[in-house]
């Protein structure tokens, strides 16, 4: 592999790293597994490589280009975080008749 090759390789894994710590530190992940990091890299390659080596930039370039991102990679960058259960109102008390007064 050539220099380039490395130092390209090199930015990729620096920049999946981070992918991989703001998207999967929501799933208890530290870093961006195997699989997130081939997921993305097509993305970064395509869509963000005027940008290596400066990886916020990538990042910010990955997040500007969601709706561009294939499905694997978005889920890496965007992670599915349910949404905690509201709890249920109460239902409200009927009011109580009010007593008819008889007339004097």
């Amino acid at each position: 592999m050539n220099q380039r090759g490395l130092g390209l390789g090199a930015v990729l894994s620096l920049v999946v790293l981070i992918m991989g710590q703001n998207g999967a530190l929501a799933q208890g992940t530290p870093q961006g597994t195997p699989e997130q990091q081939q997921a993305c890299q097509p993305d970064v390659m395509r869509l963000c490589g005027a940008f290596i080596p400066d990886v916020d930039r990538i990042v910010a370039c990955l997040k500007y280009n969601e709706p561009n991102l294939n499905p694997a990679c978005h889920d890496v960058m965007f992670p599915y975080v349910p949404e905690e259960p509201k709890p249920k109102a109460r239902p409200k008390a009927k009011p109580k008749p009010k007593k008819k007064t008889e007339p004097r």
